[in-house]
């Protein structure tokens, strides 16, 4: 953390890249976290720090954790009622596909929503923090 107040920008631009950090560490994209974050880095010329360490907010610790609440979450927004019917003795990939689709919706949902609005707190948090101990 201490790294993170010592990079050289604007709060504003190291409390965007922090929460935008965030968004990536949500995204239901597992595997290219550290990709787009490096990636939005380079694009938009936004320090590197801060936005890998909020890309991994999720890692094999808190990985099942996060998700498992962002699904929560998903199937609370879209009311959806979600029922998991695997016949094992006979699956096919339609049965596989139909079941993965019943799944992925609310858990887009969920994650895109909880990576929202924990982006807007972490920017705040970390806008203010940073304003303050930096004295900008």
């Amino acid at each position: 953390m201490k790294k993170l107040f010592e990079i050289n920008r604007s709060a504003n631009v190291v409390a965007f890249s922090f929460a935008l950090g965030i968004f990536i560490g949500f995204s239901p994209y597992i595997g290219f976290h550290t990709v787009l974050a490096i990636a939005v880095a380079y694009v938009f010329n936004f320090p590197i720090y801060p936005l890998i360490l909020g890309a991994y907010i999720t890692n094999p610790l808190t990985l099942i954790f996060i998700y498992a609440f962002c699904y929560k979450v998903g199937l609370w927004i879209t009311d959806l009622e979600v029922t998991i019917s695997i016949n094992w003795s006979n699956l096919t990939w339609q049965a596989l596909f139909t079941n993965i689709k019943e799944i992925l919706i609310p858990f887009f949902v969920g994650t895109h929503v909880v990576g929202i609005i924990s982006s807007i707190i972490v920017y705040i948090v970390s806008y203010l923090l940073l304003k303050k101990f930096r004295g900008w």
